[in-house]
């Protein structure tokens, strides 16, 4: 700058020369230049423009000393708005280029290369040389272009990609945090990470400036839906409690814990991944707490094994079934209790005890007819206690059935064998065909009751309240029977076959009611609904109704 001041002396003489010269400049950038917003005053004399161009010139040259850049530009601008002298665009470039804008820097110092006269001179012998000096500036001006401009992205989540675009081209790449280098001008930031919507920005970053930019990508959310049986089970998500029975929202990509807890239930967690964009749909079925029916089973063994023991002696004197008896149950005690484990599921232990009791039914059934002596009937009935319950024990620990489904199979023996006696009674057709009617009875009752705990879900609470529908039944039934008989025979007295009529229906609409009346309870595996289809037949269309179901 001091070699401009000293040139300043000589500036009414190169006006001239500057009047009338286009605007113009080297740089890839177009910028608008204060000195192209300069107004001149037409008013004034070039003598009086002379004088206060000097006083502008002189203070942007103790500012630029001074470090006040900004201000110096500023000083210098007004200077050369009073007297447009090329050598004021160097001294402002300089000043630009100390405050780092190096954008406008090369923009001064190319106009100031257009701006020197193609004759200029030393203004003395201690000026530098017009022509030398635009060379040193146009080198100058190629080191500046060559700086870049430094980026740095710091965007969450942290290990998002970055990406510089210009013109369809990508012009640098990293990830978050690193520092991106491209030369200055106008660009696309490209910032994506999968699972999360992308984001794109201008930016015009300018050459040898360092830029950081700070970005929150927002994550492409996900669908979940958790369904839990029983349906008020509580849902925990990522262990805070969300909803009952039912949960419906929808998530950022990621893993997520979901854990449901019910009342007698086995609390169940799991892991699930809900992926960006899609649903993730899971039903979870609780399974019950398990139930110990260790101390029944003990309790059942005792008596068992006492009932068999007799019956399998019954020809012998009385001190001998009654000793028989307590070995009897002494034996079954201890097989339980060191045969079976200590956490013996209630499932297992009921189906014991049932399975031992249809045994000892068959038994005496199966006894009734082969020969209907109590020599075969009672020793059949003790054998049959055995292995029913040996049996009944072997099956549940290999199936491990719940509490309920033991109860099925025992409602489907009790009410099968029922039916099968009523049926006996109705129609006396002997002994040895009513044995066979009460075993077949009693077989078709457990299978039936077998396929049932296979399709349903049945707790012992509503099993109980099926036996006691049917039990009730039963006993309306006959005293509807009652009843009629007074008012049709004015007697109080009644035929066998006309009670057991009456006795099966109501078994059967006992145990109907009972089972509609309870459909609450219990989620069935097996659904069933209503269908009512349309059937043609050539030109006679007809309605049909029935029940429909999967499984």
């Amino acid at each position: 700058m001091r070699g401009t001041a000293l040139l300043f002396v000589a500036a009414v003489t190169s006006v001239a020369h500057a009047e009338g010269r286009d605007a113009g400049y080297i740089s890839k950038d177009v910028l608008e230049l204060e000195i192209d917003q300069c107004v001149p005053d037409k008013a004034i004399s070039k003598e009086e423009l002379l004088r206060r161009g000097g006083e502008y010139y002189q203070r942007g040259e103790v500012l630029y000393l001074q470090g006040d850049y900004k201000g110096a530009v500023q000083e210098l601008v007004s200077s050369y708005c009073q007297v447009p002298f090329y050598s004021i665009l160097k001294d402002i470039g300089q000043a630009y280029e100390r405050e780092l804008e190096y954008g406008r820097a090369i923009a001064y110092f190319s106009r100031y290369v257009l701006d020197v006269p193609a004759d200029a001179k030393r203004a003395n012998s201690c000026a530098p040389d017009p022509q030398e000096d635009k060379k040193n500036v146009l080198a100058r001006i190629q080191v500046l272009e060559k700086l870049p401009a430094k980026i740095r992205v710091q965007v969450t989540p942290n290990d998002a990609h970055i990406s510089i675009v210009q013109d369809s081209i990508v012009r640098s790449y990293g990830n978050s945090g690193s520092e991106l280098v491209v030369p200055g001008g106008p660009y696309q930031l490209v910032i994506e990470r999968a699972g999360f919507h992308s984001v794109t920005r201008e930016i015009h970053p300018e050459i040898g400036k360092p830029y950081t930019y700070f970005e929150t990508l927002s994550a492409i959310k996900g669908h979940l839906r958790v369904r839990t049986i029983p349906g008020d089970a509580r849902i925990f998500l990522d262990n805070r409690l969300v909803a009952s029975g039912l949960y419906e929202t929808d998530l950022p990509g990621g893993k997520y814990h979901v854990s449901v807890e019910a009342q007698d239930r086995v609390t169940v967690d799991k892991d699930v991944d809900v992926l960006a964009d899609k649903d993730a749909d899971i039903s979870i079925e609780m399974p019950r707490e398990p139930e110990f029916g260790r101390k029944q089973l003990l309790l059942y063994s005792v008596f068992g094994g006492s009932l068999a023991a007799a019956f399998a002696l019954q020809n012998q004197n009385g001190s001998t079934i009654a000793s028989a008896s307590v070995i009897g149950a002494g034996t079954g005690f201890l097989g339980v209790y060191y045969g079976t484990d200590r956490n013996l599921a209630l499932g297992t232990s009921s189906l014991t005890v049932s399975a031992s009791l249809i045994g000892g039914v068959s038994g005496g059934v199966l006894g009734g007819l082969i020969s209907g002596s109590q020599d075969v009937v009672l020793p059949l009935i003790g054998g049959g206690l055995v292995v029913g319950g040996v049996a009944g024990y072997l099956v549940g620990d290999r199936t491990h059935p719940t509490p309920g489904d033991a109860a099925v199979i025992n409602s489907g023996a009790l009410w099968g064998t029922v039916a099968g006696s009523l049926f006996s009674a109705t129609f006396k057709p002997g002994d040895q065909i009513s044995s066979g009617l009460v075993l077949s009875g009693l077989g078709m009752g457990t299978v039936a009751g077998v396929v049932l705990q296979r399709f349903f879900t049945v707790s012992r609470t509503r099993a109980l309240l099926i036996d006691a529908s049917g039990l009730v039944g039963v006993l309306l039934a006959l005293a509807a029977e009652n009843v009629v008989q007074q008012i049709v025979d004015n007697q109080a007295t009644s035929s066998t076959e006309r009670t057991a009529n009456y006795a099966l229906g109501g078994l059967t609409t006992g145990l109907l009611l009972g089972g509609i009346f309870t459909r609450s309870i219990d989620d069935p595996k097996l659904a069933i609904t209503p269908a009512v289809n349309n059937v043609r037949t050539g030109s006679v269309s007809t309605t049909t109704f029935g029940i429909a179901g999967s499984f």
